[in-house]
């Protein structure tokens, strides 16, 4: 990655950074949980000690809403990194405010696919030199909750507005990872100059998802030297991995399934469901560090956002990002006939 200083030269080396990574926001609250763990033998406070917790929060009455706020950032980041797809398909990267960042395209022909502005538009941006500079958006959510919630201490409605919160953000981050991820794969399959393996898509015609295909995928995307390691199902979709038989997974697969497991790896893939994720269509994704970025000038942000006629307390939380595919050689989708 290139820093471009101000008489516009060019340094090649990673700027210091002021944003934090939701790896960070992990760390911190594992910490916290094996706090807790070794105080009380639990990870998780009961009803009564959240409660306890709100009202000491409340008592603050200048900053609790604020204080309200910033406690919900660190659980949704968590979730984020665990639940959502963007911040495991692209490498997170927090980006330092003032300091223009430039990141080298890593295709051979010096394309590169750029979210700009808020609307979800994809540019094809071929650029010499093979550098492409962050295009940054805004993704926000307004949660809000009625004024004598709080003072009832009702912590559940507190925490279904920190979840929501969470919903929202990792809605609008995955959606537009989906449409990054369509741009690439369609537009590399109809380019020229893409004479290896140019078509990264597999059609499927059994009616369901088998091992076969994504193999076939695989063989597409290893000839250009890369391996797969992440696949996205719908959720409809993800249930094709429950028909498979024995012949095809093995006792142990079909062991955790008959267990109830949650299916979260097959092979050497990640596997993660998202309902952005287009019924019908399976993305395969290298490892984030070969395929794309996820650059992070601030997130979470939260202020304030109070409706008064209507006796709301509320905040407005918002992160200014982008999502950039750098080398689209690694990815691929299979779609159902």
């Amino acid at each position: 990655m290139s820093t471009i200083l101000p008489n516009g030269a060019v340094a090649e080396h990673l700027a210091p950074r002021t944003a934090r990574k939701s790896d960070d926001y992990v760390a911190g609250i594992v910490e916290a949980q094996e706090r807790l763990a070794s105080a009380t033998g639990r990870k998780t406070a009961t009803r009564e000690e959240k409660q306890r917790r709100l009202a000491g929060i409340l008592a603050d009455k200048d900053n609790y809403m604020v204080r309200l706020g910033q406690g919900m950032i660190g659980p949704i980041q968590l979730k984020l990194r665990y639940q959502g797809m963007t911040r495991n398909v692209l490498l997170e990267d927090p980006l330092t405010p003032g300091v223009p960042v430039m990141y080298d395209v890593l295709d051979e022909y010096g394309q590169a696919y750029i979210l700009s502005g808020n609307e979800g538009e994809v540019r094809v941006t071929p650029f010499e030199g093979k550098k492409v500079p962050v295009r940054l958006f805004r993704i926000a959510t307004f949660p809000q909750i009625k004024k004598e919630d709080l003072w009832y201490l009702r912590v559940n409605i507190v925490e279904y507005a920190q979840d929501m919160s969470k919903q929202a953000i990792m809605m609008q981050e995955d959606a537009r990872l989906i449409t990054v991820l369509e741009a690439a794969i369609n537009n590399y399959a109809v380019d020229p100059n893409h004479v290896v393996s140019p078509n990264h898509i597999v059609n499927e015609l059994s009616g369901y998802i088998t091992p076969d295909s994504m193999y076939d995928l695989v063989a597409l995307i290893e000839v250009h030297q890369l391996e797969a390691s992440r696949l996205l199902f719908n959720p409809i979709d993800y249930r094709d991995l429950y028909k498979w038989d024995i012949n095809q997974t093995g006792w142990a697969f079909k062991d955790r399934v008959v267990a109830g497991e949650r299916i979260v790896q097959f092979g050497g893939f990640q596997v993660q469901r998202s309902i952005e994720v287009p019924q019908g269509t399976v993305y395969m994704t290298p490892s984030p560090e070969f395929l794309g970025v996820f650059p992070v000038m601030y997130s979470l942000d939260v202020e304030e956002n109070h409706t008064p006629e209507k006796f709301h307390k509320g905040w407005v939380m918002d992160e200014l990002v982008s999502e950039i595919v750098l080398n689209p050689r690694g990815l691929g989708k299979i779609v159902k006939a």
